[in-house]
């Protein structure tokens, strides 16, 4: 049974889609894990990480995105076969990584399942025997816990929390764990937090050190990464190419870091 994990957090900004992308790489890539990337965000920043905008246009025409899984009219058709066909196959030309790309239609998602009783359930029940077929679901979450990503939290095992060092990334965290457990009372769903990663980290900032130093003092029952991801401008270069950043400069300190992060990451869930 693959291990499904939101990635969330309430503030934008924070480096979640740079998580997500860049550790699904590594895990396909470097370890031959079967990934999955689903890209619940309507800005779809991990299908463009992945794939080039036109390339997108023509998948959303002749295959479909994550809107056309969760769009009521298509409820009638049989979800697996729409899943499957939805699924782009080795994302990036990495083999075993898998994408299920995003769509601006999601924004719009709270307003068109607004009457739809269970709609927080609707990926999970449509794709669950699907996920199976993966070691790893990573799922990318806009900056807020509205329809689409209760639907990701539902469907996950684990979520994890990307975060910079700062005051206003901080208060993020506080909300999306009380959010979180309200969820896990309201739809009696028992996700657990994996743990907080901080990233966009500028090691030259004593505020950013002080900082992680602190909370991690203040949240003792948190999981904190060891592995922290720098500031690094390769990072922010990679998604332009449409490239995980081992695939745009395996040098570079960013990508350095996310190796480091995959090798925690499987030993905390003792991936073998």
């Amino acid at each position: 049974m693959g291990i499904v994990i939101s990635v969330v957090q309430m503030k934008g900004g924070v480096g979640k889609t740079t998580c997500t992308v860049n550790l699904a790489a590594n895990l396909a890539k470097d370890y031959k894990k079967k990934v999955l990337v689903v890209d619940f965000d309507p800005q779809i920043n991990a299908t463009l990480s992945l794939m080039t905008e036109k390339e997108w246009v023509s998948w959303d025409e002749k295959h479909g995105t994550m809107a056309t899984i969760l769009e009521a009219e298509r409820r009638k058709k049989d979800s697996t076969t729409v899943f499957e066909d939805c699924i782009v196959k080795n994302a990036a030309g990495i083999e075993g990584l898998d994408l299920l790309p995003g769509h601006l239609k999601l924004t719009f998602l709270d307003l068109t399942l607004a009457a739809r009783p269970g709609r927080e359930r609707l990926f999970a029940r449509k794709t669950g025997k699907y996920l199976a077929n993966y070691d790893v679901v990573l799922c990318d979450c806009a900056p807020n816990l509205m329809t689409a990503t209760q639907n990701a939290i539902v469907a996950s095992d684990y979520y994890l929390v990307p975060m910079q060092p700062d005051f206003l990334s901080s208060i993020g965290v506080k909300l999306l764990r009380s959010h979180i457990a309200y969820l896990r009372e309201q739809l009696e769903h028992k996700v657990q937090c994996l743990g907080v990663l901080f990233s966009r980290v500028r090691k030259n900032v004593s505020f950013h050190e002080e900082t992680m130093r602190r909370l991690r003092k203040e949240n003792p029952k948190i999981y904190f990464f060891k592995t922290v991801i720098p500031e690094n401008i390769k990072l922010g270069e990679a998604p332009s190419e449409s490239k995980p950043i081992s695939l745009y400069d395996n040098q570079a300190a960013g990508s350095e870091a996310f190796h480091e992060l995959t090798r925690e990451f499987m030993k905390l869930l003792n991936i073998k």
